[in-house]
């Protein structure tokens, strides 16, 4: 079977937000770059480019190319919020571990995620997502899903 035929049309798709982080780090474009990288490290994905913007007069938007497909991170420091999302197509990468290294560096109050594979042809249930939860109390330790 040739490389095309073996791969299949199918994706893993993780988004939320996170509440209750310190404005410091969300106005940090070196702190979201490095939790960030780390994240894309720890799901196996590869990093192919990375770009960043700081807002005036505050925020920042984070957008990493994948050679599986992207992650991003929109910040919202008067707020102490964040939006995210890491799409990875395949199935050998683990965009939640993106999450995880995110709430392990940001230390969010609160957070709420959802996970969704992509690629159903049959579209039974195209809008559907699974919520996402991480252990509360290994937010700030180890993180396993």
């Amino acid at each position: 079977m040739n490389e095309i035929s073996e791969h299949k049309f199918i994706g893993v798709h993780i988004f939320g937000e996170m509440y209750g982080i310190d404005s410091k780090y969300l106005n940090d474009c070196n702190i979201l770059k490095e939790a960030l990288e780390d994240g894309i490290k720890q799901s196996g994905a590869t990093l192919c480019s990375m770009q960043e913007k700081s807002f005036s007069p505050s925020g920042a938007t984070l957008l990493a190319l994948l050679s599986e497909s992207h992650a991003s991170i929109h910040t919202y420091p008067e707020f102490n919020a964040l939006f995210f999302d890491a799409f990875t197509c395949g199935q050998t990468c683990r965009p939640e571990r993106i999450a995880e290294a995110l709430i392990k560096a940001l230390k969010p109050k609160t957070h709420k995620l959802h996970k969704k594979t992509r690629g159903d042809e049959d579209f039974t249930n195209p809008l559907d997502s699974e919520e996402v939860s991480l252990e509360a109390e290994n937010l700030h330790d180890e993180i396993t899903c």
